[in-house]
């Protein structure tokens, strides 16, 4: 068996490669041939000359693009990546602080399943119409108050070689014909991410938020991935380029009240209406 962890590291971000790659060389999938496709624009990265690590150029892209066109980026090395059993995509700034095996975290074709992706920590409890999916209507990303599921994390999913390179396929096709009609998915590739998930469930295998865990946060959750709070080693904010003007308290708390009480409502519509989320749409 052969595992590609895909990887992304450009500008700033090459500072949590050192970290990554020895915590996951160490526990994640012990004992399984990995190899590391780590794009980025370094002319040279640590344990560069390791035979498990595949350096390949990638130029940074501003905010949001360095996320909206993560599947494009995996895409260039579709062929090389065709060798794999398996693909998993892991955030830059993740630590793998416990051992995972294949029973942990691979499909199980036995239930249908050849994809993987990890519940978000901070909505696991939460009713569908309160999940933060995408609602604009001009997305591909866009779902309905009453569908859904589960909401799930960008920073870590996978599966078979052949179902994610399709998944890279899909979600870039959505993510340019949004970009062609001027429109940018709520939480880029999460939005997209999650809009296939509720498309076709019984594909995916939906892991605890143990498996993209942010760390300092206490949950009934064994971490097994943890998300390391990227402000403590790079300047997040130059890199976003900040987030506009702070909002006023009047508008603060007229965004909370929608957000704790209007979605009952548009619940209730969109079940009145019917609406239903189908794939491709």
């Amino acid at each position: 068996m052969k595992v590609g962890i895909l990887y992304i590291c450009t500008g700033a971000y090459t500072v949590f490669w050192p970290d990554f790659f020895q915590s996951f060389q160490q526990n994640f999938l012990p004992g399984v041939e990995k190899t590391y496709y780590v794009f980025t624009d370094a002319e040279r990265i640590d344990h560069d000359d390791d035979p498990a690590v595949r350096r390949i150029y990638q130029k940074a892209y501003d905010w949001p693009y360095s996320t909206l066109k993560r599947f494009a980026v995996f895409l260039q090395a579709e062929e090389e990546l065709r060798s794999c059993d398996y693909l998993y995509f892991a955030n830059a700034n993740l630590l793998c602080t416990a051992q995972i095996t294949p029973a942990d975290v691979l499909p199980r074709p036995e239930k249908g399943e050849d994809l993987v992706v990890a519940c978000h920590l901070g909505y696991w409890h939460k009713k569908p119409y309160f999940l933060p999916y995408d609602r604009n209507p001009r997305s591909r990303a866009c779902m309905p108050y009453n569908a859904g599921q589960v909401y799930v994390a960008g920073g870590f999913n996978g599966g078979t070689a052949q179902a994610f390179l399709w998944l890279c396929h899909t979600l870039n096709d959505r993510t340019e014909a949004d970009l062609a009609d001027g429109v940018i998915a709520r939480w880029h590739d999460e939005s997209q991410l999650n809009r296939l998930v509720a498309e076709q469930p019984r594909r995916f295998r939906v892991l605890d938020p143990g498996y993209c865990m942010p760390e300092d946060v206490e949950q009934p959750f064994a971490p097994h991935l943890l998300v390391r709070q990227k402000s403590k080693w790079i300047n997040v904010g130059a890199i976003k380029h900040n987030e506009g003007p702070r909002r006023s308290f009047v508008r603060r708390k007229w965004e909370a009240a929608c957000e704790n009480y209007l979605p009952y409502l548009l619940c209730a519509r969109d079940t009145l209406l019917g609406k239903k989320v189908k794939s491709g749409q």
